[in-house]
């Protein structure tokens, strides 16, 4: 649990609620150092089951979309081989290049 909060320490969540109560999180982190500073990584949407099929994943992924366009270049992902609904969620709503890398399906993502 350390190492994960420590790979989040500097990064920026979002959040989607009802009624008080988070159902939704994507988190946006930027890469560090000088050579890197222009890329991110999209660490990942996720929404309670109960709460999927309502587009709650896509206004996650865009307020790290949008925030991206304001700090970096580019943001990358990342998706488990299988995972169709990221993948769908991703090439829908991020406009990803398809098809996506293989074998744990990666994409970069120009921002602005």
């Amino acid at each position: 649990m350390e190492a994960f909060a420590e790979r989040l320490r500097d990064a920026v969540a979002f959040g989607a609620y009802i009624d008080g109560e988070i159902i939704g999180l994507s988190v946006f982190k930027q890469e560090d150092g000088p050579k890197d500073a222009h890329k991110a990584h999209l660490s990942g949407v996720f929404v309670e089951p109960e709460q999927r099929g309502r587009g709650v994943a896509g206004m996650l992924l865009r307020a790290v979309i949008d925030y991206g366009r304001e700090h970096v270049e580019q943001i990358m992902l990342t998706v488990a081989e299988g995972n169709e609904a990221a993948i769908n969620l991703y090439q829908r709503s991020a406009r990803c290049p398809a098809p996506l890398q293989s074998p744990r399906r990666s994409a970069g993502r120009q921002s602005k």
